[in-house]
């Protein structure tokens, strides 16, 4: 009997540790964007400038994740996750301080590398430390850990915002990571370390050149001229860093991520689909916040009560899809969430200067119960294909690239909102003045923007029927 309790505190002890620290990661991505007009004013930055915090984060977070595996093997999955989360405290407090843009942008990415580093490290910790019968218990609160964050952040970072000012956002991390990182160092258990792994440097180096090389062309591209000498340099250089890092990880022994698993068709299929879906997502998290507190004037606390409702939806959604993925075929799912999502964000391209945060609102639910319908389906399918072996590369992959796509998008759509509302201001200038003559404008391009990402998301429609089962095609 004390046995049974002893374990049974031991689960509890270590799911908390894994929660807390999973939460404080997830949560940075999505609390910073409703205070993005806040930051611009107070640092006195621009549009293209300030959306490196949330860029810059999301692709630290994506391009650390390969080597997560690495450096859990080399140091043990327990000590790699305290030192991140030491890491992600201390930057948090640096951002609190930032004085400036350029600071703020550099403490964000350390924060996006350290939450890139506990993202992977406290998958990997469950299935290390909870016996077998109980990881499926643990998987699951692990998700919601994942759901959670990014469910309230937005709400939470508005409040803060709207009381205290954009830096409560990184001073209210700092007692969270304390409490995350002695619980991590007192209840997760010692793993093994296995001395002898390997880097792949030269597929790390290439990899991070191809990413950041993309990510700058996109993000200055208005500002250097699409075809100047700066921008297709760095168009080139991205393109020959992505190249180099497929060979290389197709030719080496052990490379740093196994793109092998992309033959299997409903993977690769899958991981587009997530792509796809992720665009979609930020679209809505980084333009509506701008809309609402740049053309119609709301507060931030307002920006963050309008994403409330849809994505705490969205966990429920999630929950109710996975009881139902055994009785019904899981592509229904995908498709149903597909068609939700291109509605919605082609709504979202006819916004008014009148649209009322309810209409708003409304939106989102149903942006956020597609984004809840497909995603979980999608990763059921396609890893269902992947062999045992190489599921860690095959998570590696598909997390890398939905972080890189999300981060990439965001640049992408900063450019056409920035491009748009100058032309707009153009057109506009002989009707409307002042205030009235930016906030017009910047609707306006808000339309274009959103309208672009619609004209993306409808190929998640026709690849979504490649999702479903053959068994369900030959009935």
């Amino acid at each position: 009997m004390k046995r049974l309790t002893k374990e049974k505190d031991s689960f509890i002890f270590i799911i908390v540790a894994i929660f807390l620290g999973n939460f404080l990661a997830f949560i940075n991505s999505g609390t910073v964007n409703v205070a993005l007009p806040s930051i611009m004013r107070e640092l006195h930055t621009n549009l293209n400038s300030v959306q490196w915090i949330v860029t810059g984060f999301m692709l630290a977070t994506g391009t650390i994740a390969p080597v997560v595996g690495f450096l859990g093997n080399k140091f043990g999955y327990k000590q790699l996750y305290v030192y991140a989360l030491i890491g992600l405290t201390v930057s948090s407090a640096l951002c609190g301080f930032a004085g400036n843009i350029i600071t703020l942008i550099i403490f964000r990415t350390l924060q996006g590398v350290c939450s890139g580093l506990i993202q992977v490290a406290t998958m990997t910790i469950i299935y290390q430390s909870v016996k077998k019968e109980k990881q499926a218990m643990a998987i699951s609160l692990w998700t919601v850990s994942v759901m959670v964050a990014p469910a309230i952040g937005p709400t939470l970072g508005g409040l803060l915002t709207n009381s205290f000012g954009w830096k409560a956002l990184f001073f209210s991390c700092v007692p969270v990571g304390i409490i995350a990182t002695l619980c991590a160092s007192f209840f997760i258990p010692s793993g093994v370390k296995e001395k002898t792994a390997a880097l792949d440097f030269l597929g790390l180096l290439t990899v991070v050149i191809g990413n950041v090389s993309f990510l700058l062309y996109f993000t200055n591209g208005p500002e250097l001229g699409w075809f100047s000498v700066s921008a297709v340099t760095l168009l080139v250089v991205g393109i020959i860093g992505m190249v180099l890092f497929i060979w290389r990880e197709l030719t080496v022994k052990e490379p740093l991520l196994n793109l092998r698993v992309l033959k299997y068709p409903k993977f690769l299929l899958g991981t587009l689909l997530n792509c796809l879906i992720s665009i979609g997502l930020y679209s809505s998290v980084y333009l509506i916040p701008l809309f609402l507190e740049e053309a119609q004037g709301a507060s931030s606390f307002v920006s963050g009560v309008v994403m409330l409702p849809g994505a705490l939806l969205m966990i429920a959604v999630t929950i109710i899809t996975g009881k139902f993925n055994n009785k019904f075929d899981p592509g229904w799912f995908v498709l149903g969430g597909a068609i939700l999502l291109s509605v919605a964000t082609w709504a979202f391209s006819g916004l008014k200067m009148n649209t009322t945060v309810t209409t708003i609102t409304l939106f989102m639910v149903i942006r956020y119960i597609g984004v809840g319908l497909a995603t979980s389906p999608i990763a059921t399918i396609s890893m269902s294909v992947i062999p045992p072996e190489l599921v860690g590369h095959a998570t590696s992959i598909a997390n890398w690239l939905r972080q890189a796509v999300a981060a990439l998008s965001i640049a992408v759509f900063s450019s056409i909102l920035a491009i748009r509302t100058q032309t707009h201001i153009a057109e506009l200038k002989a009707h409307k003045v002042g205030e009235a003559l930016k906030q017009g404008a910047f609707l306006l391009a808000s339309n274009d923007t959103f309208l672009v990402a619609f004209i993306i998301l409808v190929f998640s429609i026709p690849l979504s029927f490649f999702m479903f089962s053959r068994k369900q095609h030959n009935l």
